[in-house]
Order: C-alpha cells, then structure tokens, then sequence
C-alpha cells in the first residue's frame, strides 16, 4: 500500500529533463530615480520605514540600496546621505561648450573652473585661469575633456548667447 502512493505521487509529478525548468530569480534594483525620492523623504522625516514605503519597498531593501549607491552609515546608526549620484555639468573644452555627466569629486572641480571663467570673464584677469591650465577632467564613461583656458574662445563662447550655468550641479536622473 505504501508502495503504490509513492508510484502515485511520482507518476503525478511532471516530468522536467535538464535545467530548464529552473528559473533564476531576477532581481530588480531600485532606479535612481525611485532612491532619490526615497532619500528625500528620509531627509525630511530622518524615518527609514516612512521613506522605503515611499517607493513600496521594504525597509531592508531600501536601507541596501542607500547603503551601496548614496549612503554611509554613521556612528549612531543612522544613514548619513552623501550624494554620489552622476551630474550633469557644462563645461568649455576644445573650442565648445559641452554638457558632460560627471562624478561628484569632478562636479566640484568643473564649479571651481566655470566660476574662474566667469570671474576672468568679469575682471578680463587671466590668474583666475591660471590653476586649470593644462588640466582635464573624466566623464563617467572615462573620457578626459580638457579645460580651454584661451581667453579669445572664452570671449567668444561666453558672448555666443548661451548661458551653461544654469545646470551646475543638476543630479542625472
């Protein structure tokens, strides 16, 4: 009797050959645009829970996603947000003005130059320009831009009608 259960429950089973009926299980991270709302909500409220339910995550996904992109973790426990996110930057190179997405230790130097350039472009003091002479930055994706520290391209790219600081520091999303 117990013999023939066994027979049952096995022939009742679907027969599956191989691996492809294992299915991996994808996971999904949070976007940056979801942890950016999420961190707002933090930011106000200093609530963890109140902020991963923001995002309809939970508490302990939420905290892993801060933790590895974001976030670091302070001596009471709590998250301390430091903003790592790319930026989207303006910047003078090579004859041109280009918008490149950056890091945000790149960021701070592309705001120091473009506030050089536009002190030199107000006082026409070329030893604001000085330091950048020869100096480049990376984008995100490695590619080095040259800061243009020719002050006839600066004249002439500053009077072309454009006005690049308008998106200092502006988070990529």
């Amino acid at each position: 009797m117990r013999r023939k259960k066994l027979t049952r429950k096995i022939k009742s089973a679907p027969r599956r050959t191989g691996l492809a009926h294992i299915r991996k299980r994808r996971r999904v991270g949070i976007s940056d645009a979801r942890l950016e709302q999420a961190l707002r909500v933090y930011s106000r409220t200093k609530d963890i829970k109140a902020a991963a339910r923001s995002i309809r995550v939970s508490e302990g996904r939420f905290k892993r996603a801060a933790l590895r992109r974001v976030a670091s973790r302070s001596k009471r426990r709590a998250l301390a947000i430091v903003r790592r996110l790319p930026r989207k930057m303006p910047l003078f190179t090579h004859g041109k003005l280009v918008a490149i997405t950056v890091s945000s230790k790149s960021a701070s130097l592309i705001g120091g130059y473009m506030s050089a350039v536009g002190q030199f472009l107000k006082t026409n003091d070329p030893k604001f320009l000085a330091e950048f002479v020869g100096q480049s930055v990376k984008d995100t994706s490695g590619k080095a831009h040259a800061f243009e520290t020719d002050p006839n391209v600066l004249y002439r790219l500053s009077f072309a009608g454009t006005e690049p600081f308008e998106d200092i520091y502006r988070i990529v999303i």
